[in-house]
């Protein structure tokens, strides 16, 4: 009996921030993946068959062509299938080609796209929501229709926290198909380092859920007092809200430049991030509910960050509470309370014992809870997939 073949569907295999996608392409089944994806850049470094540039629009070829098209593309977007028909083919072609015999589609909304065809090959379709296709996507009457379409045609549906679980099992997601399997760490890739006292750090795409412009004014309220005048806070990432970032920076009054009490690194590459979360006192995060409704799923980085032994400072925000242990591994306080989260963060500082001790417990509930290994075990179980050989 041939082994399974796993067809991997994602939108890109090339945002440095969602690695774990990557993650997925490498390791869950060596040398038995093809990739399918909208924009083929990054997919090439997998070594893998590549099907890309499959669009929910569809291809026309001069003017009338496309005017025909654009009708029939409004109308099937209504109420037909998410892909159209030249593209549902060239899908089916590959997958039977490629010798697939599962599929595992990440995020709800390119699930939706290939649904039909896994349906019409009879093949098994595991759809991994993450964040914003669990919360923004749901507020649109379009993404509604076609997740209810799916969600029967579906062998799993699997969410990274109980939060986004219990979401889309509210608007119609079978619950006996809702696993929750959260995205893992490598815990040889973050071990614990040796913090420097007063310094913070902040990991992440610089986005309106992620809210990095609140962390620095939090950061400024915990060291306004003077108490802390070593205290320093790297922010790393990038994305559209550097502009408030660096605002927050000059209007709080903290220092850059020389005697700098904030850096904005920018983008860096993984191995600069985890030198920078080793040597920090503790880890800072203050996700909101974005005004489109985007949410997280369970941040990669508060995971991380539980693995290198820093406790956390963050919001009682979608998967987050599930993470962190409150008062254990970490201290919580509600969206948007700057205030709040500048004196949880100025009690750790104060105090590095303590600080230490729920950094340990954290690196604790994070190999229980989040070792990459014993996750990826339960996916490839859920998919039907074997298991590596031990050693």
């Amino acid at each position: 009996m041939a082994e399974p073949r796993l067809a991997l569907v994602a939108p890109s295999f090339s945002l440095l921030s969602e690695t774990f996608i990557a993650d997925h392409a490498r390791r869950l089944a060596p040398g038995r993946t093809v990739l399918v994806c909208q924009d083929s850049r990054g997919a090439e470094v997998h070594g893998a068959p590549v099907l890309s540039h499959l669009s929910p629009e569809p291809v026309a070829y001069g003017p009338r062509d496309a005017q025909a098209k654009d009708v029939l593309f409004r109308l099937r977007r209504r109420w037909g299938p998410a892909l159209p028909f030249d593209s549902r083919q060239r899908l089916a072609a590959f997958l039977r080609a490629q010798g697939v015999t599962v599929v595992l589609a990440e995020y709800g909304f390119t699930g939706a796209l290939v649904a039909d065809v896994c349906r019409d090959l009879d093949l098994p379709l595991s759809v991994l929501f993450h964040g914003v296709d669990a919360s923004a996507h749901l507020r649109l009457s379009l993404t509604l229709r076609r997740y209810r379409h799916m969600f029967p045609l579906a062998t799993n549906l699997i969410a990274v926290s109980r939060y986004l679980a219990d979401r889309l099992v509210a608007v119609g997601a079978p619950a006996e198909r809702m696993h929750v399997v959260p995205c893992g760490v490598d815990p040889a890739r973050f071990p614990p380092g040796r913090p420097e006292p007063g310094r913070v750090v902040v990991i992440g795409r610089l986005t309106e859920k992620k809210a990095p412009h609140l962390a620095i004014r939090a950061f400024a309220a915990a060291v306004a007092d003077g108490r802390f005048p070593g205290a320093h806070l790297d922010v790393v990432g990038d994305g559209p809200l550097r502009d408030a970032c660096v605002a927050a920076v000059a209007e709080t009054g903290l220092k850059t430049g020389l005697g700098a009490q904030v850096t904005l690194h920018g983008p860096l590459p993984h191995a600069r991030v985890g030198e920078l979360m080793r040597r920090a006192q503790v880890f800072l995060q203050h996700s909101v509910t974005a005004a489109n409704g985007d949410t997280e799923g369970a941040p990669v980085a508060v995971a991380e960050a539980m693995m290198t032994a820093l406790p956390v400072v963050a919001t009682r925000h979608s998967g987050i509470p599930e993470q962190v242990a409150e008062g254990e591994t970490g201290l919580l306080v509600a969206e948007g309370d700057v205030a709040g989260m500048g004196a949880a963060l100025a009690r750790l500082l104060a105090d590095p014992a303590a600080s230490a001790a729920m950094g340990a417990a954290g690196r604790v509930r994070a190999l229980e809870r989040l070792d990459q290994d014993r996750l990826y075990a339960e996916l490839r179980h859920l998919l039907g997939l074997p298991q590596p050989e031990a050693g």
